[in-house]
């Protein structure tokens, strides 16, 4: 088949999940023999087709310019007529959209069959977050701005065929717009199955370059300035944390962190959270595998994706209930669930793994097993398949 796959994020640029999601499905799908051609944003002189590196992917550069604000807004509108002369030449049997995507004007801009996938609703996402109306009006191209709910309903009305990344979603798009749920299929994300071990010179070099020493880890990763991952919850819980226990929080991942590191001064906490930024992903792997213990505070997670990164490393996990995380983390035998803004349940939860170590380590490698047998790409990639040829019939 040819595929069009239509990417606000895509290698060297990842924000989050749905990057990653675009990097390892496309490279899959090219793998089963598909012709993929990506869609993507980056400043370039020409807009041209280049090859991926990878044999199948080739990649259209939709020229959007750092002068100019709306970056997103950019790439969306000049899409239709960047396909149009594409697909002249390659005749697409699948337009792929990866989240949200109808900024543009025409309704469909292919007679191919449409796909999207759904990480999560950003209606969901609003709701979480409990913003203000001024909020979402001041951040315009943000993922809760008060005009993208109106986009993610054209998108979804708009598809011949809807992938959801989780049952949780999948119920909420049915709830939330009306869909039948004939239309839409989850396929889980998987897991990138490169090496999680490492020898103890390469953990040393790696805590040394980070400048931890030999004190238990406990991992966040996420984006510092993303409310839905709810930093701020997650630092007032480690500080109870810090006040029996002589631990680290190592906090990974790109975005702003001026405000988190605000809170971690007023909570006199400089000398135990330690800001990365981005890492590569070796480098990401290699802090999986010298963390003690896994968190995740989100508000909202439409499946989690760091969570099963950090099970195919061997780590427990705590998680709060939310969205599509007890789909992947089952209570009490991949790590423990807590509620929302239950500080103090979180922090025992916490404080649980981190003085049962032997517990630690059962579940730890209980999870690499877990998702191994559960989640990969490949499997996504033959699923997501599936659909494409279901709506070619």
């Amino acid at each position: 088949m040819k595929i069009a796959f239509i990417t606000y994020e895509f290698p060297p640029f990842i924000i989050g999940g749905a990057g990653i999601y675009a990097k390892y499905l496309t490279q899959n799908l090219a793998e089963r023999g598909h012709q993929v051609n990506v869609f993507s944003p980056e400043i370039v002189k020409n807009n041209s087709m280049a090859k991926s590196g990878i044999d199948n992917i080739e990649t259209i550069k939709v020229r959007t310019y750092n002068k100019i604000p709306f970056k997103s807004i950019q790439f969306y509108l000049q899409l239709p007529k960047i396909m149009k002369k594409i697909e002249k030449e390659n005749n697409f049997d699948i337009i792929h959209f990866n989240g949200i995507s109808y900024w543009f004007f025409k309704k469909r801009i292919s007679k191919a069959p449409h796909v999207i996938t759904i990480h999560h609703l950003v209606k969901d996402a609003i709701k979480s977050n409990n913003l203000s109306l001024f909020s979402r009006v001041k951040d315009i191209t943000g993922e809760t701005s008060f005009i993208i709910p109106f986009i993610e309903k054209r998108s979804i009305k708009s598809s011949d065929g809807i992938i959801s990344v989780s049952n949780f979603t999948k119920n909420q798009i049915v709830k939330t717009y009306g869909i039948s749920s004939d239309k839409i299929d989850v396929v889980y994300n998987g897991i990138d199955s490169g090496i999680y071990n490492f020898t103890k010179k390469e953990i040393e070099e790696i805590r040394h370059k980070l400048k931890i020493d030999k004190k238990p880890v406990i991992l966040f990763v996420g984006r510092a300035d993303d409310p839905r991952k709810d930093i701020e919850f997650l630092l007032r819980v480690f500080k109870k944390i810090t006040e029996k226990t002589d631990v680290i929080l190592l906090v990974v991942g790109s975005g702003n962190q001026n405000s988190a590191k605000k809170i971690v001064s007023s909570l006199k906490l400089s000398k135990d959270v330690i800001f990365t930024g981005f890492v590569d992903s070796t480098t990401l792997k290699k802090i999986y595998a010298l963390c003690t213990l896994y968190v995740c505070s989100s508000r909202l997670e439409g499946f989690g994706l760091t969570i099963t990164e950090a099970m195919a490393a061997g780590k427990p996990i705590v998680a709060t209930n939310v969205g599509g995380i007890p789909e992947v983390v089952k209570d009490k035998r991949n790590g423990l669930l807590v509620e929302v803004n239950d500080k103090e349940k979180f922090a025992e939860a916490m404080d649980y793994f981190l003085e049962n170590q032997d517990i630690a380590s059962k579940v730890g490698n209980y999870n690499k097993k877990y998702v191994n047998e559960r989640f990969s790409w490949a499997k996504n990639a033959r699923e997501t398949e599936k659909i494409y040829r279901s709506l070619l019939r």
